[in-house]
């Protein structure tokens, strides 16, 4: 214990100093006094607040961190090629005042003409979340604000999705919303507990809309806390729900163990009989197995694989490296691959294969994000395209389209505030970068193309 005294003394010394140098800076004026005080004061009376601004002090720093344009701006890597970057063109844009627009840039490489929405960080006057329409030409010609009537998140989400008219749906700040092609709000979905959940205590997490939404037959396919909904086009009401724990079943009944590692309390595990929404979080560790994409499959791709059918959900779980294919109507587990992709996104139903955004955060050469394919008859795997080539190397994000006529492939950066179009050779086609100042950009979400066709259609409706 001795020899810890002179260690102990010096620390007190110290304590000592910094107490009474911080009394004299206060009492006589001196250094550093004259730059700490301004942004103490500053604190001091944003935490007092108005007397004329009721808002609680959790609610005022909720809104600052949602509408300051810096609360999500990033410094972005260069993009790691040589390229002429322009201004883009706001001449023709229609929609809400979007702060820092004309900051935008982008690259353009082709004589095809294309539409792309993208979703992120546009500041309007009162939301910090919304979506533009541009043109491979860099023409900015529609946009949305995106602001529920209650802030569930701060975060924008990552959800984006176009119905067959045209209508937007988004997750923005955890309220799943639905915009018209024309720029008015529809619907918010409502944010109810499951009746099994009324009156008790459940994580915050589980009372949110979240992550990637999906559109198929006049409805939205998302996720409400641990369940997997499917909401109406048009009125956003929940037709169906899914729980996580009809999946846990399902397997159980399988006699597959796909779920069991995400368990604390033994002895209700081992029963799934006395498992329920009640004791649900009694059971299981913190965010179990964070869902984060539902795919739907289409009649059109449905042909072209041999054990599935439209209607089937491909569905990925980034906490266990699993995406597996669940029939609702059967609750049967058809498909699973588990450990060939690792906190992955996106898990997409292809012409006879599935695509992934394998986030690979822990690979032994460093973080490489890539989009992997998977086999459906075989357990093989193998990568679709190194998203390192275009700078892209996320953990925990990510999203993709990828159409199998054109080989091109559309990717949303969150990490650098970019999207890329381009072809697997490498060669980029179209690249939309969300500048807010030299250095800095805003975070975008998702980007989803979206046809001439279907451009000249919707907006024919708009004043």
């Amino acid at each position: 214990m001795k020899k810890y005294l002179p260690v102990f003394g010096i620390i007190w010394l110290v304590a000592l100093a910094c107490f009474i140098w911080g009394a004299a800076m206060v009492y006589y004026d001196i250094f550093p006094y004259r730059l700490l005080m301004p942004p103490f004061r500053q604190v001091i009376e944003f935490w007092k607040g108005h007397p004329a601004d009721n808002r609680s002090l959790v609610q005022r720093l909720q809104d600052e961190l949602i509408l300051n344009p810096f609360a999500f701006a990033m410094n972005p890597l260069p993009f790691p090629m040589q390229l002429q970057f322009r201004p883009v063109d706001t001449s023709s844009y229609r929609g809400p005042s979007i702060g820092y627009l004309d900051q935008a840039r982008y690259y353009s490489d082709t004589s095809r003409k294309e539409y792309f929405l993208i979703y992120g960080g546009f500041i309007s006057e009162d939301t910090h979340w919304g979506a533009i329409l541009i043109s491979t030409e860099g023409r900015v010609l529609r946009g949305w604000s995106m602001k529920p009537q209650e802030y569930r998140l701060i975060d924008g989400g990552i959800g984006l999705a176009i119905s067959k008219t045209g209508d937007l749906a988004t997750n923005t700040y955890g309220v799943l919303m639905s915009h018209s092609w024309c720029g008015e709000k529809k619907w918010e979905a409502k944010q109810t507990k499951s009746p099994a959940l009324a009156g008790r205590e459940i994580p915050y997490s589980d009372t949110i809309y979240h992550h990637d939404i999906t559109y198929h037959e006049g409805r939205f396919y998302t996720f409400y806390g641990q369940e997997i909904v499917s909401v109406d086009e048009n009125t956003g009401e929940i037709i169906e729900r899914i729980h996580i724990l009809e999946l846990i079943r399902s397997a159980r009944d399988q006699n597959l163990a796909l779920f069991d590692p995400r368990f604390r309390d033994v002895v209700l595990f081992y029963d799934v009989h006395r498992m329920n929404k009640s004791n649900w979080h009694k059971i299981v560790v913190p965010d179990p197995f964070h869902p984060n994409k539902i795919d739907v499959l289409s009649r059109d791709l449905a042909d072209s694989f041999d054990d599935f059918e439209a209607g089937d959900l491909l569905i990925s779980l980034r906490n266990l490296n699993l995406v597996f294919v669940f029939r609702p109507k059967t609750s049967k587990i058809l498909w699973y691959r588990y450990g060939l992709t690792s906190y992955q996104h996106d898990p997409t139903f292809q012409r006879g294969y599935i695509a992934v955004f394998d986030n690979n955060p822990l690979a032994n050469s460093g973080p490489s994000s890539r989009i992997v394919t998977l086999g459906v008859k075989d357990h093989t795997r193998s990568t679709l395209f190194d998203l390192r080539i275009w700078g892209i190397s996320m953990r925990i994000h990510g999203n993709f389209e990828f159409d199998d006529d054109s080989s091109l492939l559309v990717v949303s950066d969150d990490n650098n505030g970019r999207a890329v179009v381009g072809y697997l050779s490498g060669k980029p086609i179209f690249i939309f970068e969300n500048r807010l100042e030299s250095g800095k950009n805003l975070r975008l979400k998702n980007i989803t193309r979206v046809s001439p066709h279907q451009v000249e259609e919707w907006s024919a409706r708009c004043n």
